[in-house]
């Protein structure tokens, strides 16, 4: 009798690629990492981070997480027999996987989440990674190139990947409307805040002072993307100023957009705050450093999250982790993400969040709140543990398959 040997899991290789211009992305790929980690020690598996330059960034990980350890790899090198390159380019063939060469080498049996593969792999399995699919349901936002591009390399992680993590169920909804054959293949696997791998320490009042700001503050926290829909909370803003209602607003964010030659949405941005007369009320920083990023969402007496279109919201996550409160707009990935949310408003429609704010401003109070925050980092942390667990298990599913 013949008996198929089982296959194991014998390492985990996380992909941790530079991601320029998307910080979501890198810190959704960092708190991915930390919770496999964890569940990887506790299994006995050991578990590799693998870059292809070894900068500035995964020291920060090195130095923010709790306790989770992971061995970091450089990607290696390609490497060919005389004659090999030419031949692959008369061929239009890919150019070898440095990725699965270093798994191979590592003995490493999956590796995810990968966002593009150049030719399906052997003897490593892949877990794919689609954050969302706003390009097929908010084509505005994008070019036909852009949009062709996002195409060629979906359809790509879709064909060639093992398994495909979805971060939210209504991602998982749209890929099964996009891609029905391959329904079998996808994971719903949303992912916790980075917050839950760090200590919740530092001075709130220090970064108030540094950035002049007020005790008390709304607070948005979107990269200046078009789709994240500044425009509706100025004009908001404006509504309940007009109505002697002054409300301080905080914007903080990577003030660009890739899509954008001329980067628009910026400059709309500090149009519109001047044009409504709120250069006083509305204080836009920009980029922060991690430390003041942290204690501006946990001084917040509001987070707003007014974005078009989510896949699963980082700045979401980050507020609930530390007891926040939050006022979304009404798309159904906010509805599932934010049950307990303070209130949803049409993304369209700055009076309805003109409303919420004005009826529940005065009951805000200004953060941290220590018993709520210690409650809610409880809570993440919880629901890293069992994401990490979550991860795990789909790895090991993969390499069954």
């Amino acid at each position: 009798m013949w008996f198929r040997r089982q296959r194991l899991l014998r390492g985990v290789g996380v992909v941790y690629p530079e991601i320029a211009g998307w910080l979501g992305g890198s810190r959704h790929i960092k708190s991915l990492a930390y919770s496999l980690s964890s569940a990887c020690q506790s299994a006995g598996t050991d578990m590799y981070l693998l870059r292809e330059q070894m900068g500035t960034q995964h020291k920060s990980m090195e130095y923010q997480a709790l306790d989770v350890p992971y061995k970091v790899l450089r990607v290696a090198d390609s490497t060919y027999f005389p004659g090999e390159w030419r031949i692959r380019q008369l061929l239009a063939m890919s150019e070898r996987s440095r990725l699965t060469k270093t798994a191979h080498d590592n003995r490493i049996s999956v590796l995810l989440p990968c966002q593009s593969i150049a030719f399906r792999p052997s003897g490593v399995k892949i877990i794919g990674w689609i954050p969302d699919f706003q390009h097929v349901y908010r084509p505005e936002f994008f070019s036909d190139e852009q949009r062709r591009s996002r195409d060629r390399t979906f359809q790509k992680v879709v064909e060639r990947s093992t398994l495909l993590l979805l971060s939210s169920q209504n991602a998982v909804d749209h890929f099964a409307e996009v891609f029905p054959k391959h329904i079998q293949k996808a994971r719903l696997a949303p992912f916790p805040s980075l917050f839950a791998f760090e200590n919740s320490t530092g001075d709130v009042q220090a970064t108030l002072r540094k950035f002049n700001l007020p005790p008390k503050f709304a607070l948005v926290a979107n990269q200046f993307w078009r789709h994240k829909n500044h425009g509706v909370v100025i004009e908001a803003i404006r509504q309940l100023h007009s109505k002697g209602i002054p409300i301080p607003l905080v914007i903080t964010g990577l003030p660009v957009d890739f899509r954008e030659r001329n980067n628009e949405t910026t400059s709309t941005i500090l149009q519109a705050i001047a044009s409504a007369g709120l250069n006083r009320h509305v204080t836009v920083l920009g980029m922060l450093n991690d430390f003041d990023f942290r204690n501006l969402m946990r001084a917040a007496a509001v987070l707003i999250q007014p974005s078009l279109f989510e896949g699963w919201s980082t700045v979401l996550q980050d507020g609930k982790a530390v007891g926040r409160p939050v006022i979304c707009s009404d798309i159904p990935v906010h509805r599932e993400q934010a049950k307990e949310a303070v209130g949803f408003f049409r993304s369209d429609l700055a009076g309805e969040l003109a409303d919420i704010l004005a009826q529940h401003w005065s009951d805000f109070e200004s953060g941290p709140d220590p018993e709520k925050e210690t409650k809610a980092l409880a809570a993440e942390r919880e629901f890293a543990r069992l994401y990490g667990q979550q991860l795990l298990e789909i790895c090991k599913e993969a390499v069954r398959l």
